[in-house]
């Protein structure tokens, strides 16, 4: 059987030492590239451009979606000015990812969204974002724990109706974190699949789309020796390989 192509959203980073200082490379994080390969998937990274029509086309030929952490969502986005706290943003990857998520969706493809990409997803269908953690008044986990990335540090408790329980087969999980925004109000189309103890929302599912399901945690970093979010990826890509049986 062929393997799914699987899109992952790509950004940029700038060399700021040595021969190359200044120098802008195309990248994602190598642990998404593991993990969907070791589910079964073909990796390919969707680099960041502002040619739309370049971005549209590559978008034809990939099975599946997967929205990749990053900068913080532009504030602008969803009608907020920037507020102490707010990191670095980049209105122009915004506009990337969402038109990813336009043509994903258009398409009717599998999407996964991670991180940045959870709160792409959730703006992007009309929701809000905490531009910093301080700013919610029921958080008291540490979020943004300083940990080595692959350590699962807080527990997450699942909706027991949600994909994600299926997937799982528990109505716990414990995930890393590594993050200083989340999301405030939920975007329409979307519910809440997971919860932490403090209520920060950890996973979100697309209430009529066929699959899409964003993480607010890292499972890429976790599946290095992590079964459960190995399973995450599993159950992604195989929802590829069906939608093109």
């Amino acid at each position: 059987m062929k393997r799914p192509l699987i899109g992952i959203s790509g950004s940029q980073m700038i060399d700021d030492h040595g021969g190359f200082a200044g120098y802008h490379r195309a990248y994602v994080n190598n642990d998404y590239i593991r993990s969907v390969t070791e589910a079964g998937g073909i990796p390919v990274i969707l680099p960041f451009q502002d040619d739309d029509e370049a971005v549209s086309q590559s978008m034809e030929y990939v099975d599946g979606l997967i929205l990749s952490g990053g900068h913080d969502v532009y504030p602008l986005q969803y009608g907020e000015e920037p507020m102490q706290g707010n990191g670095t943003v980049w209105p122009e990857r915004d506009h990337f990812d969402f038109l990813l998520l336009k043509i994903a969706e258009k398409r009717k493809i599998p999407i996964m969204a991670i991180c940045r990409g959870h709160q792409v997803v959730n703006v992007y269908h009309g929701g809000t974002l905490y531009q910093d953690l301080t700013y919610d008044a029921h958080c008291y986990i540490k979020h943004s724990q300083n940990q080595d990335p692959a350590t699962p540090t807080h527990t997450v408790f699942i909706e027991a109706n949600s994909r994600l329980a299926h997937i799982v087969g528990s109505a716990e999980m414990v995930t890393n974190s590594h993050h200083h925004q989340t999301v405030k109000t939920v975007g329409k189309g979307l519910h809440v699949a997971a919860r932490t103890k403090d209520g920060t929302i950890e996973a979100l599912e697309g209430t009529e789309y066929p699959y899409l399901i964003t993480y607010q945690f890292h499972p890429e970093m976790m599946s290095v020796n992590n079964d459960t979010a190995k399973k995450l990826f599993c159950d992604f890509v195989n929802a590829t390989e069906k939608r093109g049986m």
